[in-house]
């Protein structure tokens, strides 16, 4: 009976994560000044201070399930762990990257490239997560959990 508990409070957990990393993704996504990043080339670069104003969610469910991480593997653990970090240092990247704006263009479009490799891998490893966090949420229907 308690593997059955356990199995719950997993699926339960990987539930929760799965909103969680999604809302992430799409305030990442949806935010105009992180889009325009990869229009640094044809002068965007005049909006980089609007860059200091991006914020993301608060990781509630996150912060306040560390502990229960081990109701997963710890491949899964560690790609939990990985993105979340990598997710709170987006917001310092992006701020500092508004800061350099009074830079030289050369120095903040590289920046700016930076940011958008970041921005990049971050969706990347949330979209992989969210796969691996699936199987734990449904295994008859597992494609019915997307953010697409």
């Amino acid at each position: 009976m308690l593997l059955f508990g356990q199995s719950r409070s997993r699926r339960g957990l990987a539930s929760a994560l799965i909103g969680e990393i999604t809302a992430i993704i799409e305030d990442m996504e949806g935010f105009e000044e992180v889009r325009r990043l990869e229009e640094m080339d044809i002068g965007a670069d005049e909006h980089l201070g609007e860059l200091g104003a991006f914020t993301l969610p608060k990781f509630s469910v996150f912060e306040s399930n560390v502990d229960r991480l081990n109701l997963f593997d710890a491949a899964t653990q560690r790609q939990i762990a990985y993105f979340f970090t990598r997710a709170g240092g987006l917001a310092g990247h992006l701020h500092a990257l508004a800061s350099a704006r009074d830079e030289s263009k050369d120095l903040c479009r590289q920046h700016a490239v930076d940011a958008q490799r970041e921005i990049n891998c971050l969706s990347e490893l949330g979209d992989d997560l969210l796969r691996d966090l699936r199987k734990f949420v449904s295994r008859r229907q597992p494609g019915t959990i997307s953010r697409a």
